[in-house]
């Protein structure tokens, strides 16, 4: 497939009920190595427990020990993609898994992604865009202390954070919708927001803040995929993972849930 084959893509959406992290994360990396030509997948979840989740390359360090240290119901775990820490408990994940020429490359896919995400949300009655460029700080953090271009943003502050890895001839990107505010717990173990005299609402923006409250589930879910089908096109059907994905899955579970993994790169 090229580029312009991108209408021609057929499409699986995934609803998953709340997942441990490393089950989230094994069933992600599963999709993006399986999925086949002319084949993409759309999966919508949540977590349980809560968890931290690390970027593939990212520093475990004094930040994270902070706040696993001050919340011990939260879990943690190393995605298979980059960028930087998040905390997922009251949030809704998206996964896409695709193949790369469909999209006529990674940042293509990128921007076409983050575009749907905006155009499902508008559904929601959310007035998000894209990021315009800025320059980013240097060095580990977390990733809703600010934006990078391109990212999906309301109000102003960033709404959603993604990652992405190329997979083969597939990548994987998902990422975190905020629903509630949960990162304050991680931009304090950061030494960010601590500043008495920041402005109220300089924080990252939340469903729940700009509608004031988080729509029910089904009606995210519904939402966002609609806006994927409206901007991606294609054809799309509700479905489960396939016996060989379920099966990957579990393999990959040993990775994700492994202390060698998520401690692979540990600052002393």
């Amino acid at each position: 497939m090229t580029g312009g084959d991108l209408g021609r893509l057929s499409w699986r959406i995934l609803v998953d009920g709340p997942l441990p992290g490393a089950a989230n994360m094994a069933r992600d990396h599963a999709l993006a190595e399986l999925v086949g030509r002319g084949e993409a997948v759309l999966r919508l979840y949540r977590w349980r427990p809560a968890a931290l989740s690390l970027g593939r390359n990212e520093p475990f360090g004094e930040i994270h020990r902070r706040l696993l240290a001050s919340r011990p119901d939260v879990g943690v775990v190393r995605r298979p993609t980059g960028g930087r820490a998040v905390l997922h408990d009251r949030e809704l994940t998206y996964g896409v898994a695709a193949p790369v020429s469909a999209f006529g490359g990674l940042r293509a896919a990128y921007r076409a992604i983050n575009r749907a995400l905006v155009e499902g949300l508008g559904r929601l009655g959310v007035a998000a865009e894209l990021a315009r460029p800025a320059a980013l700080p240097p060095g580990a953090g977390v990733c809703f202390a600010d934006s990078a271009e391109g990212e999906v943003v309301a109000a102003g502050r960033k709404l959603v954070g993604s990652a992405q890895r190329r997979v083969g001839g597939a990548f994987l990107q998902h990422g975190s919708l905020l629903l509630d505010d949960d990162q304050g717990a991680l931009l304090a173990s950061a030494g960010a927001g601590e500043d008495p005299g920041a402005e109220a609402g300089s924080g990252p923006a939340t469903l729940a803040d700009l509608l004031g409250a988080a729509p029910p589930w089904s009606a995210l879910t519904t939402a966002l995929a609609d806006g994927f089908a409206a901007m991606l096109g294609g054809s799309w059907r509700r479905a489960a993972m396939t016996p060989a994905e379920v099966a990957l899955s579990d393999r990959l579970m040993a990775r994700y849930d492994s202390r060698e993994w998520t401690r692979r790169r540990e600052d002393r």
